[in-house]
Parts: structure tokens; sequence; C-alpha cells
């Protein structure tokens, strides 16, 4: 049995030492960060401690090392990784008031960028799609929503233009 545990040597150490050592820095690694970045290493630092054990060359034990841990990778990034990653897309309740009625609260104004509507008891930022006004207490339609602004055109259709 001691010849087995010696019976190789990388970098001054015995091949299973050496594999346990490569093992608990993946395993750190991955605890330490808990992103998957060294799983791929853990079970090519396995694979290569087991044949170690057996007694295979240096030469095995570095193939058996780096084909574990690129099976290991492939897996995970074209297999694991787009099970992770696939989330869906999931409305915000933003996307309720679109088509609804609201009533202009701060007069709507294109070219500043300014005024509010109040709508199902929430009061957005404003704009509407054409050069124009709004005024104050104008019944609008909530057209669609762009960043955290409602576009709005007023019920009768006609945007007063700028002064």
């Amino acid at each position: 049995m001691a010849n087995l545990v010696a019976a190789y040597s990388i970098v001054g150490v015995s091949d299973l030492l050496f594999w346990g050592i490569v093992l608990a820095i993946a395993a750190v690694a991955e605890l330490a960060t808990l992103n998957l970045v060294s799983l791929w290493f853990i079970f090519g630092a396995v694979g290569s401690l087991i044949a170690a054990l057996a007694g295979a060359s240096v030469a095995l034990q570095f193939t058996i090392f780096f084909s574990l841990s690129g099976i290991g990778f492939l897996v995970f990034f074209f297999i694991v990784k787009p099970k992770l990653v696939r989330q869906e897309v999931k409305a915000t309740n933003a996307d309720r008031i679109i088509g609804k009625e609201g009533v202009v609260i701060e007069t709507i104004h294109s070219l500043t960028g300014s005024g509010q509507i109040k709508v199902q008891g929430q009061i957005w930022s404003a704009k509407t799609e054409t050069e124009g006004i709004i005024p104050e207490g104008e019944l609008v339609n909530v057209l669609g929503i762009t960043g955290v602004k409602a576009i709005v055109e007023p019920l009768d259709g006609s945007v007063q233009p700028l002064e």
C-alpha cells in the first residue's frame, strides 16, 4: 500500500496528494463563488484521484483530468446553463394601464417632456406621440409605456399645438 500511495510524484508531491490539493482548491473556489466556475475541475480531479489510486501513470491522470473537466464544462455550458438562464419575462402589471382611460393632472407638454396623468388610481408621468400640449383635466387614452412614461392621446384625438 505504501508503494501505491507514493507511486508517482507530481511537482515534488505524491500524485494522490497533488490531486487532493487540486480537488480542495476547486471545491473551495466553487463554494466561495457559488457561480459554478470550477465545478468541472472537481469532476476532473476526482477522476484523476481515482486513477492515481488505481496506479495509473501521471500522463493518464492528466489526460483524465483534462478530459473530464472538458466534458463537464461542455455539459454545463450546453445543457445545464441554458436551463438555469431560461427565465420567463414576467409582466410588472404596468401593462395593465395600456388601453385604459386616464385624466391629465399636470399639463403634458411635448417639448419639455413634462406632464402627469392619473389612471386606475395611479399617477404616471406622461408624454404624447406627437408634438403639442394636452391641458390639465383632459381625458386621455393610454397607448403604451416607454420607460417610466405613459404614451397618451386625448380621447377626442386632438392635441393642442405648441404656443
